[in-house]
């Protein structure tokens, strides 16, 4: 599997928020934690999105990341809470220590997943809840500019996103109880292909789709849409996404 360098893109990461709507994930991720749990774990933290909007109601959190530079983007928002270097598949915390865990837009980037959950559900208490967010291209549901001119991105994608069958499986195995899958956001919207392109929209830093690919990939399909562009003036770019949420708590 091919892995992104998160080092690499850390200085870029957080335009995402600034340019796309994540309201449907983070009212998801309110409801998560609405009964007010003391410990919370944030796994593939990152740039410490999530964690700063729960530090701000007061939670305690803590955040988990592979990413030094990552990591160190996240200290920087947080006026309370625990940032730890260490890897999803082997985490770095005893058993029966948090009484909620959460991983949004992350756990495709996990080199063992099924590892992964089962890690979850160890450091997990009794009466513990995950709550993993992402994107499920094998639904067959969602369509995306990327999957149109960039050859191998929906082939890479398959590959490591898990579908939510998947997910469910493991928790299943890994011992968690009420599992289930809900669609927690939708965002269909195109731009125009022109605009896109001048103002470097498609950059490769934004997107963990894009920054799979080789070089040579990622020029062959900007290479077809300036193609494209040359066939159509008025060319767009669509996208109509769904992220899913799937939740499992520890009996």
């Amino acid at each position: 599997m091919r892995v992104t360098d998160y080092n690499a893109i850390a200085d870029t990461y957080d335009r995402r928020y600034s340019e796309e709507d994540y309201d449907g994930i983070e009212r998801a991720l309110v409801d998560f934690v609405a009964d007010m749990p003391r410990d919370v774990l944030e796994v593939g933290c990152g740039t410490g999105h999530w964690l700063q909007a729960l530090s701000a109601m007061r939670f305690r959190v803590v955040g988990v990341d592979v990413s030094q530079r990552m990591l160190s983007k996240a200290k920087s928002k947080l006026e309370i809470g625990r940032l730890v270097r260490g890897c999803a598949e082997h985490l770095p915390f005893s058993n029966d220590t948090f009484e909620r865990i959460f991983c949004i837009n992350a756990h495709h980037h996990f080199l063992d997943k099924q590892l992964f959950v089962a890690e979850a559900r160890r450091v997990l208490k009794s009466g513990g809840k995950m709550f993993l967010a992402g994107l499920d291209p094998h639904s067959g549901t969602d369509r995306w500019w990327i999957y149109d001119y960039f050859e191998t991105a929906l082939e890479l994608d398959r590959e490591r996103y898990p579908s939510c069958e998947q997910l469910r499986r493991w928790m299943e195995e890994a011992g968690f109880t009420n599992i289930e899958t809900a669609e927690v956001m939708h965002s269909p919207g195109d731009v125009a292909a022109r605009e896109a392109l001048e103002k470097n929209l498609l950059a490769r830093d934004q997107l963990s789709s894009l920054a799979m690919l080789t070089e040579r990939e990622y020029d062959a399909g900007l290479r077809r849409i300036r193609k494209a562009l040359e066939a159509d003036a008025a060319l767009r770019l669509f996208a109509d996404l769904r992220v899913y949420a799937t939740y499992g708590v520890v009996p």
